[in-house]
């Protein structure tokens, strides 16, 4: 899954090492998202299925400002504890704030640290969920590793991502559309294609798949949750130097356009797994 040299330049992989300004536009867009209502049904739908009844502990990897860990808190019991976890200090002290601000604070947690070697014993947790997370970490399986070892035998684990390769804007030239599409992909995320490999990634961690599905996410003729992610990660995009300038900044300038004249396309593919560490 690795590739050496890396060619990916995922602003979310490298966020503790990311200027003010960067991880500024990241915060944003995640905290956009959850203002788009038609993402945030299909994203947190897993919530739903998720074994939640009081006591119980809530391991959220990756939880960046905090967005999924407070829509949790607000659905469940208050006996419930979630922790998250962020490898950015700046993200975790925005999801601090956000979740104080807005009153969800009482048994959360947020800690800095990195999926890939968790600091909790074995057992620890009875479900652990991975928002948007797997398409961006250096190693998938070591991380699905630890989310086996720290789930208690029959715990939960859920796994919502997008399928990054199926992204796709429409553009007047095929060309310039699957160039910047391939640099965009490269900003975005380190692993496009890993939520196809999750069936074969589950087994060889020693978690059993539960469930499954995948569904189109799309804006065709409007819509703002595309539009924004052209809008954050072609200015991401633009100072990368992966693409000239007036190239990122045209196509950049012909989304805007398509959301004006209500011809604008993008989408791409969600996929959420459920998975269950066997009992022993």
């Amino acid at each position: 899954m690795v590739t050496s040299p890396r060619e990916d330049r995922d602003v979310f992989r490298l966020a503790p090492s990311m200027d003010e300004a960067v991880l500024r536009t990241v915060a944003e867009r995640l905290e956009f998202r959850a203002t788009d209502a038609g993402y945030v049904a299909l994203s947190q739908a897993y919530f739903e299925r998720l074994p939640l009844s009081p006591p119980c502990r809530v391991l959220a990897l990756g939880c960046g400002t905090g967005v999924e860990v407070r829509a949790l808190r607000r659905r469940v019991d208050p006996g419930v504890a979630i922790v998250g976890i962020d490898h950015s200090d700046a993200l975790v002290e925005r999801a601090r704030q956000e979740t104080a601000d807005e009153g969800l604070s009482d048994n959360v947690e947020y800690l800095t640290g990195d999926a890939h070697d968790l600091p909790y014993s074995d057992a620890e947790f009875d479900v652990v969920t991975l928002h948007t997370l797997i398409s961006h970490v250096d190693d998938p399986g070591r991380v699905l590793a630890e989310v086996r070892r720290v789930l208690r035998p029959g715990g939960t684990t859920a796994i919502f991502d997008g399928d990054y390769a199926s992204l796709t804007f429409a553009h007047p030239d095929p060309a310039t559309a699957v160039t910047v599409e391939e640099k965009l992909k490269q900003v975005m995320v380190a692993n496009p294609r890993v939520m196809r490999d999750l069936p074969r990634l589950l087994h060889e961690a020693g978690l059993d798949l539960v469930a499954a599905e995948g569904t189109v996410y799309a804006d065709i003729g409007t819509g703002s949750f595309w539009a924004n992610a052209a809008e954050a990660y072609a200015g991401l995009l633009g100072r990368s130097g992966l693409l000239p300038l007036d190239v990122v900044e045209g196509w950049r300038t012909e989304q805007a356009d398509a959301i004006a004249r209500r011809t604008f396309f993008g989408a791409s593919v969600y996929y959420t797994y459920l998975a269950r560490r066997p009992t022993e």
